[in-house]
């Protein structure tokens, strides 16, 4: 059975292609024949801390809206400890990876002035800053105000 045009057009394209230290992790150390500069990007640069904290702090509201509205239910304690921590975990894991990478690569973060003044880069296209922040932020953000409505409606009905 013959292969694609497209197939071979892939296949063609990604044999022409250079491999570089950061695509191919079986390349020479630099300093040996054929080494490229290493380059290393640290996890979470592409977004300014603010960014971050916007999601962080909406789960947090979320979380304590929680504790607030239903820890005076009976048995319902050890559920919202557990999902606190499984929430500090997810909180947590990329805190340490940034730690450590920072050890690694020392440049400092974007500022949230930087970030706004220019388009933000995504897989489909380039889009604004503002807008990347708006859609990263939209999904904590309304959990965090649907926890207080059904916070608000669970304690006015008891």
């Amino acid at each position: 059975m013959p292969r694609s045009s497209n197939a071979e057009e892939i296949a063609e394209e990604l044999q022409s292609t250079p491999s570089t230290p950061a695509s191919n992790p079986a390349a020479p150390p630099a300093g040996e024949e054929g080494a490229e500069t290493r380059v290393f990007v640290m996890p979470g640069a592409e977004l300014p801390g603010a960014v971050y904290i916007t999601v962080v702090a909406a789960f947090a509201w979320m979380l304590a809206m929680a504790w607030l509205a239903f820890s005076s239910s009976d048995g319902i304690d050890l559920d919202l400890g557990i999902a606190t921590g499984l929430a500090l975990m997810f909180l947590i894991v990329p805190l340490a990876i940034h730690h450590t990478a920072t050890h690694v690569v020392h440049k400092a973060g974007m500022s949230v002035r930087t970030f706004l003044e220019g388009p933000f880069d995504t897989f489909t296209g380039k889009m604004p800053a503002r807008q990347a922040w708006l859609e990263v932020a939209m999904i904590p953000v309304s959990l965090a105000i649907a926890a207080t409505l059904i916070g608000i409606v669970f304690l006015l009905a008891h």
